[in-house]
């Protein structure tokens, strides 16, 4: 299986709007608050809350549109703490920190039903994903529908480089801030 997802950015405004239209109209799958900790070179987070514990691994680059990812899940958080512990040990170098208001809704399109993201990611952006776990066979497919889920709510699907800028200018920014500490 892989992970089809499809983002647009969106400013606070645009945020609510689309909140208060998804809460109208969608069924609300799951809300949650979650802390993420990836370790690179390879993209393998750490995703914890009080509903999940989980570690995930993603094979290409976290703004791709589609790319296989397994989780596995986890006991608690005592497990996700030990894993971060472990995985530096590893020697894997560890990215910022996380946290992310998420809220889940499903979306039916063309008689498949996608998940709609609505995710206010603190210090970074707020950010629209419509996204599936589907088979490869049924990737442009799932993409072309994705984009018009989008744009049928007045969103602009952000460019997979133009977002991988955004991340790189907020780890920078969030190194410059941990080095004059």
């Amino acid at each position: 299986m892989k992970e089809i997802e499809i983002r647009a950015l969106l400013d606070k405004e645009k945020y609510e709007q689309i909140k208060k239209e998804l809460e109208e109209t969608y069924e609300k799958k799951n809300e949650d608050t979650i802390t993420t900790v990836k370790f690179k070179p390879k993209d393998i987070r750490i995703r914890y809350s009080e509903k999940l514990q989980e570690i995930v691994f993603k094979d290409k680059d976290p703004t791709s549109l589609a790319r296989k990812e397994i989780t596995v899940n986890l006991q608690n958080k005592t497990d996700c703490f030990e894993m971060i512990k472990l995985l530096g040990e590893f020697g894997l170098e560890q990215d910022p920190s996380w946290k992310t208001i998420k809220q889940e809704f499903t979306h039916e399109y063309n008689g498949i039903n996608y998940t709609l993201s609505l995710q206010h990611i603190e210090n970074f952006a707020y950010i629209l994903e419509a996204e599936i776990l589907a088979d490869q066979e049924d990737e442009e497919k799932h993409i072309s529908n994705l984009k018009h889920i989008l744009k049928n709510l007045k969103c602009e699907p952000i460019e997979p480089e133009e977002f991988k800028q955004k991340i790189k200018a907020y780890v920078t920014k969030y190194e410059k801030e941990t080095f004059k500490k």
